[in-house]
């Protein structure tokens, strides 16, 4: 193929399909302006290149071209052919046969003599030759091809999306659906038997100008979810996140009154649900190479666990493995995944809990107070902001720093 420095427009090669024994060339007619332009730049301003009474003198008997002028044209090649846009030149070995003159054409070709797959580097052979066929310059480059981050792309995916809320309709899931309405995102407001609440969120989101749906599902039941996604889809389009709070009231019970019905029942809606959740979300991630989920957990399940809530920390336990499992097996397809893990905050779910025992929470927190939902979920805006865009497989616990790992 033939190339012209009038070419404005890099080639784009991807490094995967370039292969040993590849060609290239380009011409280029060298001219009196070439040679000023070059000295000018350089400040070579040997006589020999730009003087001709100097260079009769020569055995050359009229200017010669400077070398490194000719020579320029590989980075031209480079940089612009072979292999082009996002090419870094790292190394050069040049020998000098002939010399050139104002009115030569160029033709220079590159050859892919050697391709290292792990560093993306290719070793070229390059020969300048003249209208005559006869080679001026040989030579031998290394070329380091980069790997193009497309950051602004991404961040517009990450920046605005339909998000699926789990357990909407109160507590953490609705200061959630409120926050994430505020970022701009399209909430589909999950419930079981909340109807009333889950409805109030919406109209409280749509009053203040943002777009949110109710859809009822039990979690733990993959065909309830698909109508769910579907709802989310016909309104918003595909769910590009999910906020799993969906949970089971816990109650505090001695191990040796609990059965496994009860922890059944924690696992099937917090971790079964995720796993649901990932099901039906998944596919339409990977089609668009983003996705983001967050579970939310309990610092119930680091360290020493609270006692009388096996049932719960089992399944919050359960639920942070999922999550890093998840994040492992997707994050080379653009998927995050993480869990925030809520110290004791101010919901139903603690509403049963004696004084006590929230009051000794408080204490045992160095910032002396019990969460509240919103910092749930301003943290979990952030996790799905496009500020946390390299943050997954992580536990970020809201704690008031009770538990510090």
């Amino acid at each position: 193929m033939s190339y012209t420095v009038d070419d404005r427009a890099s080639r784009v090669i991807d490094f995967e399909q370039i292969r040993v024994g590849d060609e290239a060339e380009l011409t280029h007619v060298l001219s009196q302006e070439d040679v000023d332009t070059f000295a000018a730049l350089t400040g070579d301003y040997n006589p020999l290149h730009i003087d001709e009474a100097f260079a009769r003198k020569t055995l050359f008997r009229r200017p010669v071209v400077h070398g490194m002028l000719s020579a320029s044209f590989i980075s031209t090649m480079i940089g612009m052919l072979l292999p082009g846009r996002g090419a870094l030149w790292t190394s050069q070995r040049l020998e000098f046969l002939h010399p050139a003159r104002v009115g030569d054409m160029l033709r220079i070709v590159a050859r892919v003599k050697q391709k290292s797959l792990a560093p993306r580097i290719l070793v070229l052979d390059l020969t300048v030759f003249n209208q005559l066929g006869q080679r001026l310059i040989i030579g031998e480059s290394m070329v380091k091809m980069l790997q193009l981050q497309e950051e602004d792309e991404m961040l517009n995916i990450e920046a605005l999306r339909t998000v699926l809320v789990t357990g909407g309709s109160r507590g953490i899931g609705a200061a959630t659906a409120h926050r994430l309405a505020e970022d701009g995102h399209a909430l589909v407001i999950n419930y079981v038997h909340a109807v009333r609440e889950a409805e109030q969120v919406v109209a409280e989101i749509v009053r203040a100008g943002g777009q949110a749906i109710s859809a009822q599902a039990d979690v733990a039941q993959a065909d309830e979810l698909a109508s769910v996604f579907a709802a989310a889809e016909k309104n918003f389009g595909p769910v590009q996140a999910v906020v799993h709070c969906a949970a089971m009231m816990s109650a505090l019970r001695p191990f040796d009154e609990l059965n496994w019905a009860t922890v059944q029942q924690q696992i099937d809606v917090q971790v079964r649900g995720a796993f649901n959740c990932a099901k039906a979300a998944l596919p339409r991630m990977i089609e668009t190479g983003a996705g983001s989920f967050v579970f939310v957990g309990s610092v119930a399940a680091d360290g020493v666990p609270p006692v009388q809530q096996a049932d719960y920390v089992i399944a919050k336990s359960a639920l942070a493995a999922l999550a890093r499992c998840l994040a492992t097996e997707y994050g080379p397809r653009g998927i995050r995944v993480n869990v925030v893990a809520p110290g004791m905050t101010q919901t139903d779910m603690i509403a049963n809990l004696p004084d006590k025992a929230k009051l000794l929470a408080r204490m045992q927190a160095p910032l002396r107070r019990l969460a509240e939902p919103m910092d749930i979920a301003n943290t979990i805006a952030f996790l799905l902001s496009p500020a946390a865009r390299h943050i997954t497989g992580e536990t970020i616990r809201v704690c008031g720093g009770a538990v510090m790992v």
